[in-house]
C-alpha cells in the first residue's frame, strides 16, 4: 500500500506564458481572454478593494486555465500580465513560496520516515501556519482543480480530516506487521492476516480503496477507528486576533473592604 493523496503528490506546476498565435479571433477565444483579463485584474489588484481569498482564488483560477489549455493563443500583452500575475504579485510569491516550502517538508519525512511521517508533517506543516496562510496554500496547492474544474476536497476542514484519516489507517497497517520498509503494503500477510482477523480485514479493505481521498473514505474510517468527542473552539481571524491581543484588559474588581472582627461573631460548638 502506497500512500495516495492530493496533499502528497507533486506541487502543480506554475502558470507559464503561452507562446501568441496570430489571427485568433473566435468567440470561444475572446471569452477566455475576457475571463482571463478579470482574473489577472484580481490577482493584480493591491489597493485593498479585493479580498485576499477572492485574490487567492482567482489566481487559483489562471493556474487551472493555464493547465487545462485555455490560455493557447494568448498576445504578448497579456502573457507579460500574467508573469505578472503568477511570479511578481504579492499573492503569486506568497503561494509559489508556501507551496514549495509545504511539499519539500512532505517530502523529505516522507524520505525518512515512510507515508506515516509524510501525513504528519505535512498535517503538522499546515496547523503551523497562520489562518491566512493555510487558506492559501489549502487554495493553491492542495485543492487544486483538476482539467474539468473539480477539486478534491469541500473545504480545507475536509482535507484535514482525511489526512487524520490516511495516517491512522496507514500507523494501523504498519502495527500490524505487514507494511514494508519502502512503506508497499506485503500483500501476501496482509492477506493471510485478514484470513485469520475480521478487524484487520475490514482495515485492509478501506485501505485499499481507490477513492481514499473523499468525504465518504474519511467517514468510513472514522468509523472504523471511532472518534474523539469534538473540542467546542472559536476560530479567529489574523487581524480579530491581533485585534483581541491590543485591547486593554478589563479592570480587575477591588475585593470589598475586609469585616472587623466582632467577638461573638464566629460561632464555635465543641464536642
Amino acid at each position: 500500500m502506497y500512500v495516495t493523496s492530493s496533499a502528497t503528490s507533486a506541487y502543480p506546476a506554475p502558470v507559464t506564458g503561452v507562446r501568441a498565435a496570430s489571427g485568433v479571433t473566435s468567440a470561444d477565444y475572446a471569452t477566455r481572454m475576457a475571463r482571463f483579463d478579470t482574473l489577472s485584474a484580481t490577482v493584480n489588484d493591491t489597493s485593498g478593494r479585493t479580498g485576499e481569498a477572492q485574490r487567492a482564488e482567482a489566481y487559483q483560477a489562471l493556474q487551472a486555465m493555464s493547465a487545462g489549455g485555455e490560455l493557447a493563443g494568448i498576445d504578448a500583452e497579456r502573457r507579460k500580465v500574467l508573469d505578472q500575475a503568477t511570479f511578481d504579485s504579492d499573492i503569486g510569491r506568497r503561494a509559489q513560496a508556501l507551496g514549495k516550502d509545504f511539499v519539500q517538508t512532505l517530502n523529505t519525512a516522507r524520505q525518512a520516515g515512510g507515508p506515516q511521517a509524510a501525513l504528519q508533517a505535512a498535517a503538522g506543516r499546515f496547523d503551523s501556519l497562520s489562518s491566512s496562510d493555510q487558506d492559501l496554500l489549502f487554495q493553491t496547492t492542495i485543492n487544486v482543480a483538476d482539467r474539468t474544474g473539480t477539486k478534491p476536497y469541500a473545504d480545507a476542514g475536509a482535507w484535514r480530516a482525511n489526512m487524520d484519516a490516511q495516517a491512522k489507517v496507514v500507523g494501523f497497517m504498519k502495527e500490524a506487521g505487514v507494511v514494508g520498509a519502502n512503506g508497499a503494503l506485503d500483500q501476501k500477510a496482509a492477506q493471510a492476516k485478514a484470513a485469520a482477523d475480521p478487524k484487520f480485514a475490514t482495515a485492509l479493505r478501506l485501505s485499499l480503496r481507490s477513492d481514499n481521498t473523499s468525504a465518504e473514505w474519511t467517514e468510513a474510517v472514522g468509523q472504523f477507528f471511532g472518534r474523539a468527542a469534538p473540542k467546542d473552539q472559536v476560530q479567529l481571524s489574523d487581524a480579530a486576533q491581533q485585534m483581541l491581543d491590543a485591547s486593554p484588559a478589563a479592570p480587575t474588581a477591588a475585593a470589598p473592604p475586609a469585616t472587623p472582627y466582632r467577638e461573638g461573631s464566629i460561632t464555635s460548638v465543641r464536642a
